[in-house]
């Protein structure tokens, strides 16, 4: 009898790490072009809790969003996330030019942690992926990240947050308790893509400057989502941007 036999992954978490080079000089631009709207947002909002922040950009996340902002380097780092969310499609075995994969909108906030914060467990579900970009790690310039200063992106693998904590100790065991979460130490310029429902937190950062990054969800047509994607919350791509005052050329 004919036996036709195929391997079928029905848990797959797929992920996509795009490296930057050079990206010294977008960074810069970026942080500056974050703190200065830092303090703009901040006056003219009441604080809020948020993944544990109560206050800072984090906590405003709905309240606008970075690829809107109009600045040359948004616009170099616009066109580097659309490029990286093609890319990670890809990866998924998706087709990005199929009409269903169209994107219809993407949230994207930034975070400035100062030394002692940290954002608590949380998932960005029910988005279709997320993605994290780091523009400045908080240690010190061209010193080597030094893990007791904090900062680490801790990711969990689905399913075992509640049950993998404690190894023999905690009862029988299984044979993916070794890789039930994952620590990753902030890199400057590196886009990291996966998807929504992994859950992750942000260890305390005790470093002595700002550690910020970019964080982003995106939808897709095909979820059918029963949200507005308009307001100052979301970017659609194809759509004009709204308008924001430039950045001051630096020394200015």
């Amino acid at each position: 009898m004919e036996k036709l036999v195929k391997a079928e992954v029905m848990w797959p978490t797929t992920t996509l790490a795009i490296h930057l080079k050079d990206s010294k000089e977008l960074n810069a631009g970026l942080a500056r072009i974050i703190r200065e709207k830092e303090q703009e947002i901040l006056g003219k909002h009441k604080p809020t809790l948020v993944a544990g922040i109560k206050q800072g950009l984090t906590a405003y996340w709905l309240e606008f969003n970075v690829l809107n902002w109009d600045y040359p380097e948004i616009a170099e780092f616009r066109k580097i996330v659309l490029d990286g969310i093609r890319e990670t499609f890809k990866v998924q075995g998706q087709n990005p030019d199929d009409p269903g994969m169209q994107i219809v909108g993407i949230s994207c906030w930034a975070n400035v942690l100062r030394y002692g914060e940290f954002l608590e467990v949380h998932h960005h579900d029910p988005s279709y992926i997320s993605g994290h970009y780091q523009v400045q790690t908080g240690y010190g310039p061209g010193e080597a990240p030094d893990e007791s200063e904090g900062g680490q992106t801790v990711y969990f693998r689905p399913g075992f947050l509640d049950r993998s904590h404690g190894g023999k100790a905690a009862g029988q065991t299984s044979p993916w308790d070794d890789d039930w979460r994952v620590s990753v130490t902030p890199v400057e310029g590196k886009l990291f893509f996966f998807p929504s429902y992994v859950r992750h937190e942000v260890r305390p950062y005790l470093g002595k400057h700002e550690r910020i990054s970019i964080a982003m969800d995106i939808f897709v047509k095909k979820q059918e989502a029963l949200m507005y994607f308009g307001g100052p919350r979301w970017f659609v791509p194809g759509k004009v941007p709204t308008p924001a005052r430039r950045a001051m050329p630096v020394g200015k």
